[in-house]
């Protein structure tokens, strides 16, 4: 094979791999894919270097002192069956 002919067919072979990827992203399902986060690069800048620094932060340095949050919530029932 020549330079020429080889080339013709490397492009060949580039036009119907570009086809398949486009195809197989129209067939894709989408309902198994999960978003893990959404952060800015600086946020992720600091994600990494947590990840990758020595440092043992504990969990008690992470929580605020501040007064603790109470949740609460009130549950009201009704019996449909009641002879009232």
């Amino acid at each position: 094979m020549t330079n020429k002919s080889l080339e013709l067919e490397m492009r060949m072979v580039m036009e119907a791999a570009e086809e398949l990827l486009t195809h197989a992203s129209y067939q894709s399902d989408y309902g198994s894919i999960h978003i893990l986060s959404v952060e800015t690069v600086e946020e992720a800048r600091q994600r990494e270097l947590a990840e990758t620094s020595a440092n043992v932060v504990t969990l008690e340095s992470r929580r605020s002192h501040t007064q603790p949050t109470v949740i609460s919530k009130a549950l009201r029932f009704q019996d449909r069956y009641s002879s009232s």
